[in-house]
């Protein structure tokens, strides 16, 4: 059977991610460059089909980060999220080691079958979690190199985070079901532990995205794009808030969130945005919660907020497509730099902080872009 008759083609629970590369060849404002770059590219993982970097992840001197061809096929492909499906191809999950700013060997977790690259990567204690999304999820126990897929779980899954009690929580965008989606908890060994549907309202499909688990207040905070059940497309990007003792969920449709994070010490970190307004929310367990403004005139048709890395020194990096990245220092003094673009439609992912330097995974062949975080 081939990949495009085990998945339907044109899924309504994808529109948002066709509705997205409308932004991938757009014009992003440039700011002040960031000094000291260094550009790391890998070798092409496959000979048919354009690989990048994707979400990554920290642990101590190494990133891990995702590598897909979704992005290149499907713009080949016409518009077509399934066009990774056509052909066969590698799993990779890239390393960079950010002492060298040296790329080290991938890690395979795949199949002569696989098709589906890796997006999202999540460490977690001893283990390594990877979403493939049309394909099964895994993970990798970093102590003996041992690769686990996870079947059961199902197809759709998307975003990691840190859950309670030793757990890793990941959504599920969607699963080809005309109804919308859910976040799946998994213990440490990778066994289902419990699933929360989201809401489904009668005109729209909840799809979620990034979840940010507040384990100070046993909450769930959980991004999403609603679709109309009519054509598919977005009509709008609701906040979903999951109270795990009643298990009920609370929407609020403004402002947008883009992405939410938690740093190891329980602060959270929320990129929303109202009208033009970027801003960080930053709430701490014992204290009230502050905003800090971002950008005043955010380029909502062209840019958007990937991803926001808290490090264990309380500094912060919140990350664009674009590549502006929002630099947070422990004493919450904000300070902006501007990675170079380097490929028309290339797209910034994630960026961590080690020491004086930042390295942002690229969505433009399989590159990691590392520069000063600070001017001069």
């Amino acid at each position: 059977m081939s990949a495009s008759q085990r998945f339907p083609r044109r899924a309504p629970w994808l529109a948002s991610l066709l509705f997205a590369t409308a932004f991938a060849g757009c014009s992003f404002p440039l700011r002040e460059s960031a000094s000291g770059v260094r550009v790391v590219t890998a070798a092409p993982p496959s000979s048919r089909e354009n690989y990048c970097a994707w979400y990554g992840t920290r642990d101590g001197d190494i990133l891990y980060f995702g590598e897909s061809a979704f992005w290149s096929t499907m713009r080949a492909g016409g518009g077509d999220p399934r066009a990774d499906l056509e052909h066969p191809g590698p799993q990779p999950i890239g390393r960079l080691d950010l002492r060298t700013e040296s790329l080290l060997e991938p890690i395979e977790v795949g199949s002569p079958n696989s098709h589906s690259g890796v997006w999202d990567v999540l460490v977690s204690g001893s283990s390594l979690w990877y979403t493939t999304f049309f394909e099964s999820a895994g993970r990798v126990d970093l102590a003996k190199g041992d690769v686990q897929r996870l079947p059961a779980l199902g197809r759709g899954l998307n975003e990691w985070t840190q859950g309670p009690e030793q757990s890793v929580l990941v959504t599920r965008y969607g699963n080809g079901e005309a109804r919308s989606g859910s976040v799946v908890m998994i213990d440490a060994a990778g066994a289902l532990r419990d699933e929360w549907l989201l809401p489904d309202p009668p005109d729209a499909v909840i799809a979620p995205k990034t979840p940010g688990w507040d384990a100070a207040r046993s909450r769930l905070w959980l991004s999403s794009d609603a679709l109309s059940r009519k054509a598919g497309t977005p009509i709008g990007n609701p906040t979903y808030i999951l109270d795990l003792a009643n298990r009920s969920w609370q929407r609020r449709d403004e402002p947008e969130l883009q992405f939410v994070a938690f740093g190891p010490e329980g602060t959270g970190y929320r990129a929303q945005l109202r009208d033009r307004r970027l801003e960080l929310v930053v709430d701490p367990p014992e204290a009230p919660a502050r905003s800090i403004l971002l950008d005043s005139n955010f380029p909502a048709a062209f840019d958007f907020v990937q991803d926001i890395q808290p490090g264990p020194d309380g500094r912060v990096v919140v990350t664009r497509w674009s590549g502006r990245l929002h630099l947070i220092g422990a004493t919450g003094k904000l300070r902006d730099i501007q990675l170079p673009r380097l490929v028309e439609g290339g797209l910034y992912y994630s960026a961590v902080l080690r020491g004086e330097r930042v390295c942002a995974t690229y969505c433009a062949g399989v590159r990691v872009v590392c520069a000063n975080a600070t001017r001069g």
